[in-house]
């Protein structure tokens, strides 16, 4: 686990931005000093979460999951959990690697390898893998790849077919294909500041209003819903991930006003963004992220 640290920090020198923050092209690294624990995290994208250093707790019912260093786990999306970062008491600092994946990844994977696995489960919702030495060799193999798609692409698969060895259940995160509600997602994340309706989303999509109702309704949820929690969600990500101001994030994703988008991501997080801000630019907490799991 030192030597992945010091490949990590080895990634990270020289590509150093304002404020502690560091971008990795294909990748997430998260890091903070104080524990953290957010409420109602969301997950658009599968993704592979490696704990580098102290513990992060998922509350997945009907009990917590919790890794400490060296686990991994494996997230399904769409999905939305809260979750705690603790630091490590003897490092002070909690570091995770996130990689995202797709579903077509693993019908890839599925459809090249012979693994069993049952696809009949109703829902598989977060999976634990413990310390091995297997995959932290992947995870290793694949972060000391030159920055070209089709070999990143092909050690993606390394890690995750490990994963799937280790525990074929994560081949069923297939079953949350494209829905309705991702589709309606991707039409409104290409301009959040508009003022969307739901004619407009039906126009792109060729459908009519009530057919687009109906279908959202069968996945419990609904176009208003939909646009809330992706502006929000998104705003999460630009504090993440920028220095943008505040009042600036709230515009960009559709907010016209500042209270009213401080309200609603206090009641969607359970922090304020200027607290989530202030704890991000070192006070508390510090971050590096890059690339698309659009979660810590």
């Amino acid at each position: 686990m030192n030597d992945l640290l010091a490949l990590i920090d080895s990634l990270r020198n020289g590509t150093d931005i304002p404020n502690g923050k560091s971008r990795l092209q294909h990748l997430a690294i998260i890091s903070c000093e104080h524990q953290v624990h957010i409420k109602h995290v969301p997950f658009h994208q599968p993704c592979f979460i490696l704990v580098l250093s102290g513990r992060k707790v998922i509350f997945d019912l009907p009990n917590p999951i919790v890794a400490e260093a060296g686990c991994a786990l494996t997230v399904p999306a769409p999905a939305s959990y809260d979750l705690r970062n603790e630091p490590a008491a003897a490092r002070r600092r909690y570091q995770a690697l996130i990689i995202p994946f797709t579903h077509q990844h693993l019908e890839r994977l599925r459809g090249t390898h012979a693994i069993d696995h049952n696809p009949q489960h109703d829902h598989i919702g977060i999976l634990k893998f413990n310390h091995d030495k297997t995959l932290i060799a992947a995870v290793t193999h694949y972060l000391q790849c030159p920055l070209e798609s089709r070999l990143l692409d092909h050690r993606l698969m390394e890690i995750l077919l490990v994963l799937a060895e280790r525990d074929p259940r994560v081949l069923s995160y297939v079953l949350n294909q494209e829905s309705w509600s991702q589709k309606v997602r991707v039409i409104l994340s290409t301009d959040l500041a508009h003022h969307w309706e739901l004619s407009d989303v039906c126009r792109r999509l060729a459908t009519s209003q009530s057919t687009l109702r109906r279908q959202l309704q069968r996945e419990a949820t609904g176009f208003r819903d939909l646009l809330y929690d992706l502006r929000l969600s998104t705003a999460l990500v630009h504090l993440l991930q920028t220095t943008t101001p505040v009042y600036q994030v709230a515009y960009d994703c559709g907010y016209q006003s500042v209270s009213r988008f401080s309200s609603n991501f206090r009641k969607r997080f359970g922090l304020a963004p200027t607290e989530f801000r202030a704890a991000l630019d070192g006070r508390e907490q510090s971050l590096a992220v890059s690339g698309q799991p659009e979660t810590s």
